[in-house]
């Protein structure tokens, strides 16, 4: 069994340090069509791995709170990754 707790826990310093500075980049003019691609593509895959770590601690026996916990970050992983995608799509049709 996997330390989720621990999982948890660093899931939660990275979204809490994306959630800080992807909005900035966002915002960023001069941010290009491969930076914003780029950053789509990690955000999402951050967002897929979330919703796969949520699929394993279902197998396991643990607290609600632990799934609570998951959900939310997969929230905000699946939302920076919409704003990506938003920005990406508004960066396609200026060029």
């Amino acid at each position: 069994m996997a330390n989720w707790l621990n999982v948890l826990r660093e899931k939660n310093e990275l979204a809490t340090m994306l959630g800080i500075k992807i909005p900035k980049m966002l915002e960023q003019e001069e941010l290009s069509l491969e930076q914003a691609t780029e950053l789509y593509a990690f955000l999402e895959n951050h967002a897929r791995g979330m919703e796969e770590i949520v699929e394993k601690m279902e197998l396991d026996d643990l607290p609600e709170s632990y799934y609570q916990v998951a959900e939310d970050l997969d929230h905000i992983f699946t939302n920076l990754a919409a704003a990506a995608a938003e920005r990406l799509q508004a960066l396609r049709r200026s060029d």
